[in-house]
């Protein structure tokens, strides 16, 4: 069967929402394409596992093109190749997001159906069914860690949406979305574990480019098999590939600024420069310190704790080397971009991050590791830990240069928006060409001050309502 009523692209946390959605409408018939494979692994469904997926065939192995502003380095910039995407290989980390960023989203977008306060209704529908999403295991030194972060002037929450979420200075208990110790990924809760009858899943291939009549998408070529296959969709197309594959599709179907897709001998179909810039991220710093003589560190993993303020967060985890290490995030200010290097769909793409471009950068990171330390100091946590290791006295400045790695939080490439670089509408739709919608991370304007799963299933329930009510 060559033709389908609606064809999404992608099988991540926001494809997986939106193509089990739109499946649940039985007069419609509903294709789900990813390129990787199974997630019937252990190293997927244990979600203690999750860092055996990196270097395999179940991540996409991109590198951002050399900086000097990171130390000359190319960073390693895995995004999720399998079924679930993202959600089948990270650490299952559930969070709503800051209110402000949702009410961001809204003043940016006009619409008021991305403000905090609808899309708290969306994330109340979500954890009643069909994710679940439960505490993390508490441990000592995540309690130990929770005392720290209330002498530093940190609120504690038992639950992170019992309190107000992650607002201004919190520390919580982490929700995780793992059921009786198995990761339930969102492509688990919404797809694999359904009975949807119209609903088909096309793993192991590779979405090439859209096929466009006019201006309107009509479907999508692919790569399947050894060979080259044209799908057609009856009402629409939907991009769910993630801040790097989204844009990258985009500019091989024609679609984006005219002069980068002419340099590639592209057709251009429609000017739209916003595709493939903004690309925002949450650059990653660890902190790391000595075990107190004589402690006990659990193996390393999740503490079940996390930290919240409006410019940054923060993860305290066991490290590989015996210590502990506090992961800081920190959004960058100038956003980077992913660009076509050729007109060859299977070429690697050009990522640049921008990080540390800013030369406030430097100054924000500095201030949330001086908010860390502040934790790690404090009285609880002088059983646990000892001195700091790294960066300690060693150049601050090089440091972060020379270490800084992704949080895999990539955004913001196909942003939603009224002005002349926003690539979709309020209602997910690709301005200028009919038929055709975005729905995944790269529609947010800004990285939110949290992870972004929860607000990638968001946006895949949202795009879901939309389709149906334009239906």
């Amino acid at each position: 069967m060559n033709m389908f009523d609606f064809i999404v692209c992608g099988s991540g946390s926001s494809g997986s929402a939106l193509a089990g959605r739109l499946a649940e409408w039985p007069d419609v018939s509903v294709l789900l394409i990813e390129a990787g494979g199974s997630d019937e692994m252990e190293a997927v469904q244990d979600p203690d596992q999750w860092l055996l997926n990196m270097g395999t065939d179940r991540v996409w192995d991109f590198t951002t093109l050399p900086d000097p502003a990171v130390g000359g380095r190319a960073l390693s910039y895995e995004m999720g190749r399998v079924l679930g995407g993202g959600g089948s290989v990270n650490v299952s980390n559930w969070v709503r997001g800051h209110r402000d960023d949702w009410d961001h989203y809204a003043a940016i977008s006009g619409d008021p159906a991305w403000a905090n306060k609808a899309i708290s209704d969306v994330f109340r529908r979500i954890e009643q069914s069909p994710m679940h999403v439960e505490n993390a295991p508490s441990h000592p030194l995540g309690e130990a860690v929770l005392a720290a972060a209330e002498h530093a002037g940190f609120t504690t929450y038992a639950n992170l949406n019992a309190g107000p979420g992650t607002q201004e200075r919190a520390f919580v208990r982490s929700l995780k979305t793992i059921r009786h110790g198995r990761r339930r990924s969102p492509y688990r809760a919404y797809v694999a574990d359904r009975a949807l009858p119209n609903l088909t899943v096309m793993s192991g291939s590779l979405v090439l480019r859209l096929l466009i009549e006019g201006d309107r998408a009509v479907g999508v070529q692919v790569l399947t098999g050894g060979r080259v296959e044209e799908i057609r969709a009856a009402a629409e197309v939907v991009l769910s590939l993630g801040a790097v594959n989204t844009p990258r599709v985009l500019m091989l179907s024609g679609i984006g600024d005219a002069d980068e897709l002419r340099r590639h001998g592209i057709p251009v179909t429609r000017h739209l420069p916003g595709v493939g810039r903004n690309l925002q991220d949450h650059a990653h710093i660890d902190l790391n310190w000595d075990a107190a003589s004589g402690v006990r560190l659990p193996p390393p993993g999740d503490t079940g704790v996390a930290g919240f303020w409006p410019s940054a967060f923060l993860y305290v985890t066991p490290s590989m080397a015996g210590g502990v290490n506090f992961m800081v995030g920190v959004p960058m200010r100038n956003p980077g971009r992913v660009r076509l290097s050729s007109a060859d769909p299977t070429a690697a793409p050009l990522i640049e991050t921008g990080y540390f471009t800013h030369p406030e950068d430097v100054t924000d990171v500095r201030k949330a590791l001086d908010t860390a330390r502040s934790i790690g100091t404090a009285p609880p946590l002088r059983s646990w830990i000892a001195d700091e290791r790294r960066p300690g006295a060693a150049n601050t400045d090089r440091y972060l240069r020379e270490t800084v790695e992704t949080f895999w939080h990539q955004t913001g490439t196909a942003r939603m928006g009224n002005d002349d670089m926003a690539v979709v509408d309020s209602r997910l739709r690709v301005i200028g060409c009919r038929g055709l919608r975005v729905a995944d991370a790269s529609v947010l304007p800004r990285v939110p001050v949290a992870n972004t799963m929860a607000p990638s299933v968001a946006v895949g329930e949202q795009a879901a309502h939309f389709l149906v009510g334009d239906q």
